[in-house]
C-alpha cells in the first residue's frame, strides 16, 4: 500500500518536508515496481542514496545547532541504513522479492511514521527555534 506524504505532519523546517516528500515518492516507486514486476536494484539504490543524503543533511544541521539529541537520532538513521544494506545484499543474492516487498510495505512505512512523529518532530522544532534565534541575532547586528 502506497504512502501519501500529506498523511504526515508538516514540520517547521522546509528542507525536512521536501526531503521527506522525496523519500515517500521513492519508496512508493520501489514498492510499485515490485508489485508490477518491473523492479530493478536501481529502484532501491535510489531510495538508499536519498536516505543517506537526507540523514546526513539532518545530522549536519543538528550538529551545527548543537542539538542535544543528535546521537540518538543518528543511531536510528544508522540502523535504518544498515537494514537497507542487508536487505539489498539479500535481494542481490537471492532475487527473492518477498523480504523487499515486506520492508517497503510494512517495516519502512511503520518506522517512518514513528520517526516523523517523534524524533523528527522534536528535531524540527529545535532547528526552527535555532534558525529563528540566529536570524534575530543577524538582524540585530546587521
Amino acid at each position: 500500500m502506497s504512502m501519501m506524504f500529506w498523511d504526515y505532519p508538516r514540520l517547521p523546517v522546509h528542507f525536512m518536508n521536501r526531503e521527506h516528500e522525496t523519500f515517500v515518492g521513492l519508496m512508493n516507486d520501489a514498492e510499485q515496481a515490485l508489485t508490477m514486476g518491473t523492479f530493478s536494484v536501481q529502484h532501491f539504490r535510489r531510495l538508499v542514496q536519498h536516505c543517506q543524503e537526507h540523514f546526513a543533511h539532518e545530522e549536519r544541521e543538528m550538529q551545527r545547532t548543537n542539538f542535544p539529541g543528535l546521537e540518538l537520532h543518528k543511531k536510528q538513521h544508522d540502523r535504518v541504513l544498515q537494514e537497507m544494506a542487508e536487505l539489498l545484499r539479500g535481494y542481490i543474492e537471492t532475487q527473492d522479492i518477498a523480504p523487499m516487498l515486506s520492508y517497503l510495505q510494512d517495516v519502512l512505512p511503520e518506522w517512518f511514521t514513528q520517526h516523523i512523529h517523534t524524533l523528527d518532530q522534536v528535531t524540527a522544532h529545535y532547528l526552527a527555534a535555532a534558525y529563528a534565534k540566529s536570524h534575530r541575532r543577524a538582524k540585530s547586528t546587521g
